[in-house]
């Protein structure tokens, strides 16, 4: 029987025949089998309107789910050879057996997702112009690790580099989880959720895979390559070397399975040195042109997956992270002397649930870190510094001690009432924070140029600032609290349109309760894609900066500042006048805000898919410095008086053919701010008008291209990234308020200057060999995988910093840069 009730038609005759044909139908209905399910997307989010088709033998029925993600289908029977597919725009079609189950939760997968996402119009549009999607597959055909691939999504999305949240299925993470548990890396999946606070940083979201019940492995990501030569100095070079290893098991007897990983990265540089020290007799400080260094990460993570059930998800992981590294901070000015050597070593905790019910779908998880620190300095000597010039002598901090911890707990509830998707949550964090510093006993002295410094060596000349810290006041400590409820849902949902509103709590400790509310819609009319937004984003205070507020409230450490000194005076230990410097914090600090709106214009050609977007930013209450002056000494004000704006232009153009694409993005930014941080200090400490100017670090012109090809076992990757100049903040190296800062610009702008560009062509390939079965009983075949990596092909020169001390010998010219071309080959083992 097929389920639907004939319909009689005659005379009176027929009537006992038709009920008993209708009671018939009713026994059947009775004791027919039912089949229901719910499909839902990769982050458990029901999906209505997707199309399923029940395949028994030479039958077929299609239905669709309803506004709740469910379908069910009734037969007298369901023999073994029916299947099920179900398909949905934007999401790979999943075909299954129906099996002894007769209950089903079937979890999509996003379309094969590389240089475009596909926007149908029967289905809402994805949420941004720069949000990309890329699976499992997609991700190894780029040799390297967890960082590679967020770095290859991210540019490939078009976002900018350098203001990265990430997060690891749904919760926020200090360290990337290994590049073999990841199922999937999305970029800025919904600019506008209620659920996050990253205002115009780029959100990445890494959701891992469940580990399967079979016994599996992988070994790869053995990685060596020839010596990567230095752009500042042909005669030096770096080597990198990085391995990781896989293997996943179930447990005998019950629905868990565990994966181990472990990967280590080694690299040796050779770092060039460009700091110019005059001869002078006596001294200790000898120009060098290069130095060594070593960074050793290493790491390990246990995972365990539940496996029981097709609407829970229970996933645990725990991660340990070591880091080693040598000679931190030297290079350009800085000599080896005032470098320092570091050991890291980070732990975290990290347990996620999803439960699918029958009306809702709930996401919850804890995130607990633990990180411990150690910093040494190289030496304990006194410092010697020349603006523009070296850093040599001992560091400022003789030894570092310090430790963070962060718990986490999230809890979002999904509904769908009246066919409208409804979510609510909270997330909580507790964020603790501590040092204990030992200063340099001799601190540091520093001169305007290198004639004051030879003057003051050789003639006793007073032409030095010394900065002294002297410690004794103990350990800092610092803890926040923060509690960010929200609730959005879709205000109005049909096949082409989606019309979303949201709102947030943000209530941090010391900073009050501040509201977020969220608006967005996307629309598909004929060809077009429209999607507009705008919100408000609370960022919260990083913990950081209250620690060292309180470190230099003048009984922890104790800052001193001396003007007009000798070399001779300081390394004599003779008595001089200091003046204290205290950190005070403003009484009406306040958690910086964002202000974000975008607007965007889609339309896909055949094959050729062109995009512009406008986004407008206003950042208010983002935290600066100023020394002022006090009755004794000077005092440091931490205030939130500082803003920013932020206009950007946004062009995206994606073509796909036959599996082969290629994207091309283009983005100007105009960007303005008067702040470098919390512990920027201004030209003038008393007037913050002259402080408007160019953010730092902000290309005006950026261009990415990304060309991929795939034949059969073999992918080809070009990507292309180019970004203008960047501001350089250019100053007179003097110091004539005589407060220690060297802030002065003699009467420049700030970030007047042009610093420097950037220009890079990667290449990224992938071959797989089939290894031969050495059993004809083996139903698993082994691959080896190979890779190729080569950065900067081209051998571009591309430097990191310019020195932007006017008058000085090195003005104008390269401190330090990226390496040059650098190839890298991979080896692994993996199973298909």
């Amino acid at each position: 029987m097929n389920g639907r009730t004939p319909v009689f038609s005659g005379s009176s005759r027929h009537s006992g025949l038709a009920a008993v044909f209708a009671l018939l139908v009713a026994v059947s209905h009775c004791t027919a089998e039912t089949l229901t399910g719910t499909v839902v997307d990769p982050q458990q989010r029901r999906l209505a309107g997707a199309v399923i088709s029940l395949h028994c033998g030479d039958q077929t029925e299609v239905h669709r789910t309803d506004s709740h993600g469910e379908f069910s289908f009734s037969r007298e029977t369901f023999p073994g050879n029916c299947s099920i597919a179900v398909s949905s725009p934007g999401f790979a079609t999943l075909e299954r057996a129906v099996g002894r189950s007769l209950v089903l939760v079937l979890q999509l997968r996003l379309a094969s997702v590389r240089q475009t996402v596909s926007v149908s119009g029967d289905a809402p549009p994805r949420p941004a112009l720069t949000s990309v999607s890329l699976n499992a597959t997609e991700l190894r055909s780029i040799p390297g690790d967890a960082r590679d691939w967020v770095n290859y999504a991210e540019q490939l999305a078009g976002a900018q580099p350098g203001s990265d949240r990430v997060y690891v299925d749904g919760l926020p993470t200090d360290t990337l989880p290994p590049a073999s548990t990841i199922e999937r890396i999305i970029v800025n999946a919904d600019p506008f959720s209620a659920e996050y606070s990253d205002g115009s940083n780029t959100h990445i979201d890494i959701i891992t895979r469940n580990a399967e019940r079979k016994l599996d492995f992988q070994v790869g990501g053995l990685s060596f390559g020839p010596g990567t030569g230095s752009v500042l100095g042909p005669h030096l070079d770096s080597t990198a070397d990085m391995g990781n290893a896989m293997l996943t098991s179930p447990v005998p007897y019950l629905p868990l399975a565990f994966t181990v990983n472990g990967d280590f990265d080694l690299e040796n540089d050779q770092i060039p040195i460009q700091a110019v020290v005059p001869s002078v007799q006596g001294s200790q400080i000898t120009p060098v042109d290069a130095a060594p260094a070593t960074i050793f990460n290493r790491s390990a993570t246990l995972s365990a997956n539940y496996l029981g059930s097709d609407t829970l998800r229970v996933n645990t992981s725990w991660h340990i992270f070591r880091t080693s590294l040598s000679n931190m901070d030297v290079s350009g000015l800085t000599l080896p002397d005032a470098g320092m050597s570091k050991g890291l070593t980070a732990r975290e905790f990290r347990a996620t649930l999803t439960k699918l019910g029958s009306s809702y779908v709930y996401r919850g998880g804890v995130l607990g870190s633990w990180s411990d620190r150690i910093l040494n300095a190289n030496s304990s000597s006194l410092g010697v510094s020349v603006q523009g010039a070296f850093v040599a002598g001992g560091a400022d901090i003789d030894q570092e001690t310090g430790a963070s911890t962060r718990w986490t707990f999230k809890n979002v509830l999904e509904l769908n009432p009246g066919g409208h998707l409804l979510s609510i949550g909270v997330t909580a964090t507790r964020a603790g924070e501590g040092q204990f510093i030992i200063p340099n006993p001799f601190g540091r002295i520093q001169f305007d140029d290198l004639e004051d410094y030879v003057a003051s060596a050789n003639t006793g000349a007073p032409t030095g600032t010394w900065f002294l810290t002297r410690g004794g006041g103990g350990p800092v400590h610092y803890v926040s609290y923060n509690a960010a409820p929200f609730v959005e849902g879709e205000l109005v949902r049909s096949a082409n349109f989606s019309l979303r509103a949201g709102l947030r709590a943000d209530c941090q400790t010391g900073g009050g309760v501040l509201y977020s509310p969220r608006l967005s819609a996307a629309t598909a009319v004929h060809s077009f894609v429209l999607r507009a937004g705008s919100g408000l984003f609370v960022q919260n205070w990083p913990p950081y900066v209250f620690v060292q507020q309180i470190a230099n409230d003048g009984h922890h450490l104790e800052q001193l500042l001396a003007t007009n000194v000798s070399l001779y005076e300081v390394e004599s230990a003779a008595l001089l006048p200091q003046s204290p410097i205290v950190s005070q914090t403003a009484a009406d600090l306040a958690p910086a805000r964002e202000w974000v709106s975008k607007a965007s214009i889609e339309r896909k050609f055949a094959h050729i898919r062109p995009g512009l977007e406008y986004t407008w930013t206003v950042g208010t209450h983002l935290l600066g410095s100023q020394r002022l002056t006090a009755p004794v000494g000077w005092t440091d004000l931490l205030a939130s008086n500082r803003a920013s704006r932020k206009d950007q232009v946004h062009v995206r153009v994606g073509y796909e053919i036959r599996g082969q694409s290629f994207t091309a993005h283009y983005e100007w930014i105009h960007a303005r701010d008067n702040t470098d941080g919390p512990f920027s200090y201004p030209a003038q400490q008393n007037d913050l008008r002259d402080e408007w100017g160019p953010s730092s670090n902000v290309s005006p012109h950026n261009v990415t291209l990304i060309a991929h090809f795939k034949i059969k076992t073999t992918s080809l990757t070009l990507l292309q990234s180019m970004r203008s100049a960047v501001p350089l903040n250019i100053t007179s190296g003097l110091d004539p308020a005589e407060n220690g800062l060297y802030t002065d610009r003699g009467g420049r702008p700030r970030n007047s200057g042009t610093g420097p560009a950037f220009h890079s062509l990667a290449l990224y390939g992938q071959h797989l060999f089939a290894i031969p079965k050495l059993s004809a009983r083996s139903t698993r075949q082994l691959y080896l995988d190979t890779g190729l990596h080569v950065e900067n092909l081209l051998n571009n020169r591309n430097y990191i910093t310019l020195d932007g001390v006017a008058g000085s010998p090195l003005f104008g010219q390269p401190l330090s840069a990226l390496p040059g071309r650098c190839l890298r080959v991979s080896l692994g083992i993996v199973p298909r």
